[in-house]
């Protein structure tokens, strides 16, 4: 494959050069150019396929995130633009990942395959094959071990650390709880948050709390409804599709289960079930407390039968706030005709176990103390008449202030949410005044882009709309945090311009527009984007194509710009202050009929919108302040915002509309249809690309405004000049057009379309496009002579208004998108990206070639099948010689034209550093008072727990990872406390035993005395303060229990499980 790839050939070309320039005496604008030393290199690839997103894991320690996709891709990301990319060689669907230690990042697919990966190497570290489909995964922040559910029921403990399977393996436990079940999958996996030595395992029809220090089922949790329950009829006509039996008494069913999960303080349990009934169990004895739906409670009681809706993927996080005891339960997918919210059961503080019966338990779930929430997801997409429904499928709450433990669930302020069709979206789950920052690359998928383009903008006119409360770094409203950028020795491209800003614009489905600074060097510096939001304003209830962006266009330099709508319409918007409070107002749900005219040109209006503006604008931004209408409904093709104040847009229909928006906004033409000024041309006829320039117009002695339209049918350039009024109004005035320019002019397909215009400077080579500096002179009787370079898929040219066509060259392979690059010894010359993988260099004007630069063949076969799809037709070359390929509609790549004689490029291309060594795992939360007290916890430490799962026989590690995992871990700093309640320091004098000073002493320095009659009685006299004090959850025990563990040890390894150990 490779052999064939080095050997394609650069695209033929057939060059016709008429005699107007060889008579013209026009001198070439572009100097000798080193064409065997010219060079691509690709810089940075930015964004992510749409739809294409499969898993998620979040490591709040180390703060970064990271996502799979379904090109076995898996991207990790950190603050800034922090960006690291890992490509495997796979055949499987990677299900599931996970951060283990904070320096390894395993990847699981369902076919069984592990992938261990290393954020300090950024390698592949090892690999492994389950034997069987995987389909449960759990693993602990502070621990080595990767517990992987199989197909088969069984559980097997895989040794991060050391990349090999340990000996421990659970089989299947459902088969010993209910024996007449058929044989069911481990469905779900979680460790007791207090206890390192306990697991509940879910299968199809229970799940068991199982105790890996004493190798035995704890107890089992079963729900089992009779035909008197209020839930019976729902739920077996549910378990068996709606069909009655027709001999015999009806039985008890038991419900699909399909997750169970531990409330954070170990003592409650609640199993998720396929019809959508969330039951909640007395973690230590198995009582069933509480069954319940979204809306329908106790329906475990008898009563009369009830209904609930059909759920619909029913997943849950149980969640804490800063208090592990203050939960919520959060729900997606309870309501089938609501997949895309989220909802929450607010429980607020949990009753004090020991003073509460089973019965006051279970009110306490059926009626939470705060009540319900939802929290919308919106997914951004479309009615779709075919095709599976979008609902939520994983849920993953980000936590705040770097807590790793209770999967996340430690006062989370925001969740990621993962849809059944690849979809990424992060949901606010806290009141905050500041939107959160994601990377780069997340914002091009969530929401899912619609438009983008990069162009070239003076640092002046950047920093002009940046607010200086947006230059610093974003740590406090940043997903991610971790991570550090390193310089990646970019090459000084041909046409390196110092004072100029690489700006990406993009437009979104919900109605974001972002601008972000991707200057090569230079986005690792901390600098915001500029975003804001158009729905709030524009949705008038009727659908998303009001505010759906579909065409973008800005002047940094007037600061204002011009957004193409889905139905047609055209929003203004300028740059300043809000005039009012937006926080405050409502959004408004209703249409524009109430809005003042600013003004009007026959059937097309501009309205105003400024007491309609809602949503966040705390900073200066751009401001939808007014919006252009059609009373007959139309698309747009193109549009364009001028630095000359002055904007066109163009529709499929052949409508052309020009407007002064600087100075009004004011509609100054409305033309019904292009075809007005080319009637020749039969077939339908509309504006593919706008440019406005400032040049001689012909041989009138002065400069002029003029605007060049470029057209489909064959390639049509037409030629308006702006003209001032009396009045100080400007009037378009139609003067010129050149029709067929295209070599296929009677092809009507999209490659007989102009799509780029380029003015020049035809003494200097610089660009002669508008700006408002030069519009500002023309009073001065200017004279900028001038080129225009106009091209298609096939077609350049570059003429000389009016009527003059100076040289034309057709080029047999497609064009994906040209540019004009302002070299750095003066001069200009036209640059083109081929499909074939070719930067062809031509001169200006005479467009003969100077040199087809290869790019790299690894880059080529990355971009083969981008080169040739839509996407790539609206690719950007810019002025400074850095070209950016849009490899789809969410993902562009940069790549770098350059004098390998004056650059040093390096062989290998550095990446962003992910691991921190300084960030310190905390400790675990350990067990609260009432577990030790009821006999449910048994201490097993780290330690501990590594000989009974890997055996005594444990060899050592023998890569840098594992040392680097030690340092960071609980292990190496017990005096790393975990937020406010676990992992107490140690005292003075402690550390031989490694336990803190206790808050209270029993009696006796038995421990096992914990569990008598006169300790609980004791016990229950003084709880209130027993418990305020040990709500650290780090102690409770008496010194005495170290040295009893420290003389059991050995028996218990000997015993191999068979021993119980602790209480």
């Amino acid at each position: 494959m490779f052999d064939k790839l080095k050997l394609r050939k650069a695209p033929l070309s057939l060059s016709s050069v008429s005699n107007a320039i060889r008579n013209s005496g026009s001198a070439s604008l572009t100097p000798e150019l080193p064409a065997k030393h010219l060079k691509i290199v690709a810089g940075d690839q930015l964004g992510l396929p749409l739809n294409s997103v499969v898993a998620a894991a979040y490591d709040p320690v180390q703060s970064l995130i990271a996502l799979a996709t379904k090109r076995d891709s898996i991207h990790v990301y950190g603050q800034n633009c922090v960006e690291v990319v890992f490509e495997l060689r796979t055949s499987g669907v990677i299900s599931h990942l996970r951060f283990v230690k904070g320096i390894y990042l395993v990847c699981i697919e369902t076919s069984g395959n592990v992938t261990i990966l290393s954020l300090h190497k950024k390698q592949i570290l090892a690999t492994y094959s389950a034997p069987g489909s995987v389909t449960a995964v759990e693993c602990d922040p502070s621990m080595d071990w990767l517990i992987l559910g199989m197909a088969n029921g069984s559980v097997l403990f895989y040794d991060v650390d050391r990349f090999h399977l340990t000996p421990l393996r659970i089989d299947n436990l459902q088969k010993q709880v209910l024996p007449k079940q058929k044989l069911s999958p481990a469905l779900f996996i979680q460790w007791h948050p207090r206890d390192i030595g306990t697991v509940l395992i879910t299968y199809s029809h229970c799940a068991v709390q199982y105790s890996l220090t004493s190798g035995l089922i704890k107890n089992a949790f079963i729900y089992k409804l009779t035909p008197e329950c209020k839930g019976f009829e729902f739920s077996n006509k549910f378990e068996t599709g709606g069909k009655k039996k027709l001999f015999g008494s009806v039985k008890d069913v038991i419900p699909r289960m399909k997750e169970a999960h531990y409330h954070p303080n170990g003592l409650h349990i609640v199993t998720v079930h396929d019809d959508g009934t969330l039951v909640f169990f007395d973690a230590n004895d198995g009582m069933l407390l509480h069954a319940r739906t979204m809306k329908d409670t106790f329906l475990h009681q008898a009563g009369p039968s009830v209904y609930p809706e059909c759920s619909r993927d029913l997943r849950i996080a149980w969640i804490t706030g800063q208090d592990p005891e203050d939960t919520s339960i959060l729900v997606t997918g309870s309501s089938d005709s609501q997949p895309d919210v989220i909802q929450s059961l607010d429980f607020g503080f949990t009753l004090k176990y020991s003073l509460t019966s089973h019965e006051k338990q279970g009110d306490f779930y059926a009626n939470p103390v705060e009540g319900q929430r939802k929290f919308p997801v919106n997914f951004n997409r479309r009615l779709q008449e075919e095709g599976a429904a979008e609902h939520i499928a994983c849920l993953l709450p980000i936590p705040a202030e770097g807590q790793p433990y209770f999967h996340g669930g430690h006062n989370p302020s925001y969740a990621l949410v993962l849809t059944n069709m690849g979809g990424v979206h992060f949901t606010q789950l806290q009141p905050t005044t500041n939107p959160i920052q994601i990377p780069p690359s997340l914002q091009s998928i969530s929401p899912p882009t619609t438009f983008s383009t990069v162009q070239s903008v003076r640092k002046i006119d950047w920093y002009g709309v940046i607010s200086s409360k947006r230059i610093g770094s974003p740590a406090d409203c940043s997903l991610v945090s971790g991570g550090a950028t390193v310089d990646r020795h970019f090459p000084r491209t041909l046409g390196v311009e110092d004072g100029v800003k690489d700006i990406l614009v993009s437009g979104h489905e919900d109605g974001t527009i972002r601008c972000l600074d991707v200057t090569a060097g230079e986005r690792q510096r901390g600098e915001y984007a500029i975003e804001f939001s158009l729905k709030d304003t524009l949705n008038p209830g009727t659908g998303s194509a009001s505010y759906r962006v579909l065409h973008v266009s800005f002047s940094f330099e007037c600061k204002h710009a011009v957004i193409g709508l889905a139905n047609g319409n055209m929003a203004i918007c300028k740059f300043g202050k809000t005039p009012t409070d937006t926080s405050v107002i409502p959004p408004s749900i209703e249409d524009y009929s109430k809005c003042a005219v600013l003004h009007s040109n026959e059937d097309a209006s501009i309205v105003d919108l400024s007491r309609r503006i809602s949503g966040k604008f705390d900073l200066p931004s751009f401001l939808p302040l007014s919006l252009l209408k059609l009373l007959t409904e139309d698309k747009i093709s193109c549009l364009k915002m001028s630095n000359a104040g002055f904007s066109a847009v163009g529709f499929k229909s052949g409508r052309l509309i020009v407007c002064d928006i600087a100075r009004g906004p004011a509609i100054i033409l409305n033309l019904e249809s292009i075809k007005k000024h080319i009637p020749s041309v039969t077939e339908q006829c509309y504006v593919t690309a706008i440019e406005f320039a400032i040049m001689e117009y012909g041989q009138e002695g002065f400069s002029s405004l003029l605007m060049f339209l470029g057209t489909n049918a064959g390639g049509n350039f037409l030629t308006f000049k702006i003209v001032p009024q009396r009045n100080g109004a400007f009037e378009v005035v139609f003067a010129d057009k050149s029709l067929g320019l295209n070599y296929r002019s009677s092809d009507t397909s999209a490659e007989a379309a102009l799509e780029r215009i380029m003015p020049v400077n035809a003494t200097t080579g610089e660009s002669a496009v508008a700006s408002l500096e030069m519009f500002q002179k023309l009073g001065q009787n200017i004279l900028i002579p001038g080129l225009v370079v106009v091209s298609s898929p096939r077609d350049l040219r570059v003429l000389k208004t009016p009527k003059q066509k100076l040289s034309h060259k057709v080029v047999d392979e497609a064009c994906v998108s040209s540019g004009i690059i302002s070299l750095l010894t003066k001069g200009a010359v036209l640059a083109t990206v081929t499909k074939s993988g070719f930067i062809k260099l031509f001169s200006l004007p005479a467009l003969s070639d100077i040199a087809d630069v290869k790019i790299p063949t690894d880059v080529f076969s990355r971009l083969k099948i981008a080169l040739n799809s839509e996407a790539a037709l609206t690719s950007s070359v810019l002025y400074s010689g850095e070209v950016f390929i849009k490899v789809s509609s969410s993902e562009i790549l940069n790549l770098f034209l350059y004098d390998q004689t004056k650059n040093k490029v390096f062989k290998t291309k550095p990446t962003d550093t992910l691991f921190n060594d300084t960030a310190i795992i905390p400790c675990r939360p350990s067990a609260g008072a009432m577990l030790w007290a009821k006999g449910q916890t048994t201490y097993i430490s780290n330690k501990d727990l590594t000989s009974l799962i890997a055996g005594p026989n444990r060899k050592p590690a023998k890569h840098l990872e594992s040392d680097l995992a030690y340092n960071n871990s609980p292990d190496a700093n017990p005096n790393q406390s975990y937020g406010t309640y676990g992992g107490a320091t140690l005292g003075k004098g402690k550390e031989e035993n490694g336990y803190v000073e206790p808050v209270r002493k029993t009696a006796t320095s038995n421990p096992y005395a914990m569990g008598t009659q006169r300790f609980v009685r004791g016990l229950r006299d003084g709880l209130d303060s027993v418990e305020e004090q040990v709500n650290n959850y780090a102690s409770g025990f008496s010194e005495a229990m170290t040295d009893t563990v420290d003389s059991q040890k050995k028996s218990m390894y000997s015993l191999a499980f068979k021993s119980k150990f602790g209480f």
